[in-house]
This record gives structure tokens, C-alpha cells and sequence, in this order.
């Protein structure tokens, strides 16, 4: 099969991204499409194709365990492009996202209990009280912004609080983390600062543990110091840290924002508040701020979704596109809150297959929590400023896009 390759910089996808991919999928569940510096990469549009490739073996995650590959990943194309030295390269290469096979599951096995049920349901009064705390504020105010003043307060507290970062040191974890997403800003320096601070942490939680998973961490190393290493614990941190406040943070406004253009769906929750953790999954569906799968790399030739894929291409999914899929979701476009699929089925925006986000509990009980507390037990927030004021940036062209600001009054 040849394909044209797609520009994911038109302007259709711009003006209607939903519907720009909704085009894309029904003419092909595989594309090619052009990626600033690199080669091509296929992108998998359809639901049961990305879950299929998120579950094949024959697709890895490191491009260094395809055989024979020469060159450098998406990521090498990307960690250069933000200058980053040799130095700070070597804890991005040893992340969670970026391992395969044993190491992955050896990783992933490790940080797994700080994310159990149990673990995650003991934070609900923690999550409660913060956002009680940050609401209240705001009440006083009576307007700011809600991603700044709320969101990311919110979702920034939870986690440090689960990885073990200080209370005292959270506030300058949030700003190194802020310039981390933050395409002007420093991205080696916020880098820098994160991993140096977390190897002082390190050494703290060795002196004096706590209840936390960098303490849990730290145990495992020094009892047996090749199931992990330092720089793994502080990619580790890095990775929990980023992951679980940048997402969240921008589900909550993506959630209102939804909610406030399908009011019956919002009138309907607040007069049965007790279905909203099943609403969050169709929320999640509507508004996920992940638009695309991290990359995967044929570690040989092989056929997929009709197309001959060469070993070493890379191929990424559109989570966007596989969450509207009308293969999966009948009416892809109507939010309704009491959606009911079959098991096996629902939306993509945690991912698929042994990478699944290991945070999706976490996500889903933080957007429970912010969802009840902002809309359903009160009905007086509203955007304070018109659609088209609201400024954001998108992550990929053609993207989901994640707001800068989030002017709302209370």
C-alpha cells in the first residue's frame, strides 16, 4: 500500500480536528504522516487497531531493541532539539515510558503498589480537603484561573504527596514542572533542578523513611542494588511526578468545558451526583488533553492493518481518533454520561497493552472529586471571558489542545 503523507499542519485539522480525524479513519485505520526532523511515522487512527498494536510484542518502545537499527528514536529526535547534554539524557533514557519486555515489567512491578486500590482509595480525604482548601480560596476571590489557581494546585499536591515529596518543597517542584511543559522556558534547567533535588530526597528518605513510594524505592535499592538504581529511582520520580500532575490538571477544565456545552448531561448529573464515577469515563473519552499513544517500532517486517511496515518503522495512535470512533461508540460526537459499552470496550486515553498509565485510578479519582466539588455541589461557576478568549497550546498538530488559562467566576 502507498500512501501520500498526511500534514497533520492543514487547515482542516486546525479548524475541526474531530472531524479531520474522523475523515483520516474512515479512508484508513493507517496513515503516514510527517514528523518536524524525522522520517515518517505511521499513525494508527482506529480503536481496535491501536489497542492491537499497544499488545503486539513485535512493536517496542526502545528503538535500540530493534535489531540492527541504526539512528536515533523520536525521542533522540526531540531531547536534541531541547538541547539536552549527555548528562540529563541518561535519566530520560531510563524512564518506565521507554523500557521493553523484563525491564519494563521489573520497573513497573516495583512502583505498582504506590498506585494499588487500596493506596489510591486512602487519599480521597487527602484529595477532598485540598480541594476544599483551593475552592474556598477561590470563593473569596470570586474569579481567577481555574487551571493556575485550582487544577494544578490540585493534581500538583496529590501525587508529590504520593511519591514522597515534602510539603515544604512542593511549591518549587509545581514551577520546575511548569517549565518542564513550558516550550519557552529552560527545559534542561527545570530538568536539572527536579533530579538533583530528588537525589537530595533520596538520601533523606535513606536517613528517615516514610510512608512513600520514593522510601519504598529507596528500601528496594539498598537491598539488592541490581533490581534498581538511583538514576532509575529519580527518572522514576521525574516520570510519576510529570504524568501525574500535567494530565489531570488539564482534564478538569476539558471536563467543565464539556459539561457547560451539554447541560442536559450536567442537570443530569446533579440530580443523580451518585453516577458520576461512571461519568468520568465518558468525560475522559470527550476531553482526555493526551492526544497521541507514545511511538512503537516494528522490531521487524510485518504486515498491520493492511500496510507492510518495515522493520524499525515507527507508529504512534491517535487516542483522539480511537476515542471517537464510531466502531466503539455509537453517536462518537454526543457526550452522554450514562454511555454503557461492552466490556473490553471504552476509551483510550490511558492507553492499552503492558504500558497502560499506571495513574488511571489516580486521574480518575481527582477528576471525581474536582467534578462534584466545582459543578455538582455548586452551580454558580461559569467562564468568565468568550470562547474564543480562551488561549491554549496543542502538543501535536491536529491534537487534543491543553489550555494556557482558564478564566472562570465563582
Amino acid at each position: 500500500m502507498t500512501e501520500p503523507i498526511v500534514s497533520l499542519l492543514s487547515p482542516e485539522f486546525e479548524d475541526d480536528p474531530i472531524g479531520a480525524f474522523a475523515r483520516l479513519r474512515e479512508r484508513n485505520p493507517l496513515v503516514r504522516i510527517g514528523f518536524p526532523g524525522g522520517p515518517p511515522v505511521w499513525l494508527i487512527t482506529r480503536a481496535e487497531e491501536i489497542k492491537a498494536a499497544l499488545n503486539d510484542p513485535r512493536f517496542v518502545v526502545n528503538v535500540s531493541n530493534v535489531p540492527g537499527h541504526r539512528g536515533p528514536s523520536i525521542a533522540d529526535v526531540m531531547l536534541a532539539s531541547l538541547d539536552v547534554d549527555d548528562e540529563l539524557r541518561g535519566y530520560f533514557t531510563s524512564t518506565l515510558m521507554v523500557q521493553d519486555g523484563k525491564n519494563h515489567a521489573r520497573l513497573r512491578r516495583l512502583v505498582a503498589p504506590a498506585f494499588s486500590v487500596r493506596r489510591i482509595n486512602s487519599l480521597r480525604p487527602r484529595i477532598e480537603q485540598v480541594s476544599a482548601r483551593l475552592i474556598d480560596a477561590f470563593v473569596r476571590k470570586g474569579s481567577g484561573d481555574l487551571l493556575k489557581e485550582y487544577s494544578t494546585p490540585l493534581t500538583g499536591s496529590v501525587i508529590c504527596d504520593l511519591v514522597g515529596i515534602d510539603e515544604a518543597d512542593q511549591d518549587q517542584v509545581r514551577e520546575w514542572m511548569d517549565e518542564y511543559a513550558n516550550a519557552d522556558a529552560d527545559f534542561s534547567s527545570a530538568a536539572r533542578g527536579l533530579f538533583g533535588y530528588t537525589m537530595e530526597l533520596i538520601e533523606r528518605r535513606r536517613a528517615e523513611p516514610t510512608d512513600d513510594m520514593i522510601s519504598t524505592l529507596v528500601q528496594t535499592m539498598d537491598e539488592d542494588g541490581d533490581r534498581l538504581s538511583e538514576t532509575e529511582i529519580v527518572s522514576m520520580v521525574g516520570v510519576m511526578v510529570n504524568g501525574g500532575y500535567h494530565s489531570t490538571a488539564h482534564f478538569i477544565p476539558n471536563a467543565i468545558l464539556t459539561l457547560l456545552d451539554n447541560p442536559d448531561q450536567l442537570a443530569l448529573l446533579r440530580a443523580r451526583p451518585e453516577t458520576l464515577p461512571h461519568a468520568i469515563h465518558e468525560l475522559m473519552r470527550v476531553g482526555n488533553p493526551i492526544p497521541s499513544a507514545g511511538p512503537r517500532y516494528a522490531t521487524e517486517d510485518l504486515e498491520f492493518a493492511g500496510a507492510c511496515i518495515r522493520k524499525g518503522d515507527a507508529l504512534t495512535g491517535s487516542l483522539q481518533s480511537a476515542n471517537y470512533d464510531p466502531r466503539v461508540f455509537a453517536e462518537p460526537e454526543r457526550c452522554d454520561v450514562e454511555r454503557v459499552l461492552k466490556r473490553g470496550d471504552g476509551h483510550l486515553s490511558f492507553g492499552a497493552g503492558p504500558h497502560r498509565c499506571l495513574g488511571a485510578a489516580l486521574a480518575q479519582l481527582e477528576g471525581e472529586v474536582a467534578l462534584n466539588h466545582l459543578m455538582l455541589q455548586r452551580d454558580s461557576l461559569e467562564i468568565a471571558v468568550s470562547r474564543r478568549a480562551l488561549r491554549f497550546r496543542e502538543l501535536i498538530p491536529g491534537g487534543a489542545k491543553l489550555f494556557t488559562s482558564f478564566p472562570v467566576r465563582m
